[in-house]
């Protein structure tokens, strides 16, 4: 079998709740060798409880990956840390801005012993910020970022997304500055640092939001389940709700075939002008007297025959049992840490190594003795 893409590759993980450990995950998908550094406590998100909310929350995140607990306050737990990043080849940390360098790790602390390591540091704001110190949790991202301003209904109150967007997104920002940093080494010996912040992240999302404002003088504003630019959008159906988006004169057309409303037609012909956002709300109202009388399944089923794109609006109830999730492997599971049984956990969208799947999340310090004492007999 193929080696797996970074079975050679030895990360060190300084990370708590979401943006480190899911960045640690990706890469031990990859065949890292992600060691997690623990406190005596452990990693914050930890559970407490069997199978209580905290642990499902850190099993999605932390498994396959091993756990060396080091109290960094003590000599011997910098003696080992220094030993740790003699081996390692990359260094992954969401601590606050000033926790590495207070607790030995800093990048340049970090350098002085091993100048090839690849080192990311993901935080609120970034080490040089004008916000370096303030803190950060995905919530207050997404308030920074325009993300809350733009969900919801337009005279209602803003809205947080569902998940927690910034704090995924900085991990898989995380995930590839660590590949970045690796192919560079490759090339020149270099190690490499990234200082990484969520709120800098999830602007890169904005995409031409940043036009309209500076260039158009136009304020976005949330428009809540429809399309800003596009006709598309949520509909009512009998028995739940359904996403459409007729977006060309072909889909168009077919819509108003189907729905028996001819006079859609008028607003897009494909010679004239596109005038249906301009009238959206009563061209809306004509296509939801036809979807809430009918259900979803016989909205999806009728759009899907005349190449309208549509979809049911999917609880995640819903969604694990799809046959599209089923056939793709994206609803897993891995062992329970704290005894037998089992945790339900997101597949990956990437290919994996087999083992992937193969172990829960470690215990704090299980593999501390056989990384920091790999003799068995004690000698050094």
């Amino acid at each position: 079998m193929d080696a797996a893409p970074l079975s050679d590759i030895r990360v060190l993980e300084f990370g708590h709740y979401i943006a480190g450990p899911f960045c640690g995950q990706i890469l031990a998908d990859q065949g890292a060798d992600v060691i997690k550094i623990e406190p005596p406590e452990g990693d914050a998100s930890r559970g407490t409880e069997t199978l209580s909310y905290n642990d499902v929350y850190f099993h999605a995140l932390n498994r396959n990956k091993r756990s060396v607990m080091l109290d960094l306050k003590t000599d011997a737990g910098q003696e080992a840390l220094v030993t740790l990043l003699r081996s390692a080849d990359v260094v992954v940390t969401n601590y606050a801005v000033g926790i590495p360098e207070r607790l030995g790790f800093g990048y340049a602390q970090a350098r002085e012993v091993n100048p090839g390591l690849v080192y990311v540091h993901a935080s609120g704001f970034g080490n040089d910020s004008p916000y370096a110190k303030r803190p950060a949790f995905d919530g207050i991202i997404q308030a920074m970022s325009g993300l809350v301003h733009l969900t919801g209904e337009p005279d209602g109150t803003p809205m947080q997304a569902g998940l927690f967007v910034p704090d995924h997104v900085t991990g898989l920002y995380a995930a590839l500055a660590v590949m970045f940093g690796l192919s560079k080494r490759q090339g020149t010996g270099e190690g490499s640092f990234t200082d990484l912040s969520m709120l800098d992240s999830m602007m890169s999302l904005l995409g031409p939001c940043l036009a309209e404002v500076l260039q158009l003088g136009v304020s976005p504003m949330r428009v809540g389940s429809k399309v800003r630019r596009s006709y598309a959008g949520t509909y009512p159906a009998a028995d739940g709700h359904v996403y459409m988006a007729p977006m060309t004169l072909r889909m168009w057309t077919a819509l108003a075939g189907v729905v028996d409303a001819p006079e859609l037609l008028s607003y897009f012909t494909g010679t004239a002008a596109d005038t249906r956002l301009e009238h959206r709300d009563d061209l809306d109202r004509v296509i939801e007297a036809w979807t809430g009388a009918h259900t979803v399944d016989e909205v999806v089923a009728r759009m899907g025959e005349v190449g309208v794109p549509c979809s049911p609006i999917f609880s995640v109830e819903r969604l694990v049992d799809d046959p599209h999730v089923r056939h793709r492997g994206m609803v897993r599971s891995i062992p329970l840490e704290s005894g037998p049984g089992e945790v339900f956990v997101p597949g990956s969208p990437l290919p994996v190594v087999d083992k992937a799947f193969a172990a829960g999340p470690p215990s704090i310090g299980q593999h501390t003795d056989e990384i920091l004492d790999p003799d068995p007999s004690g000698a050094t």
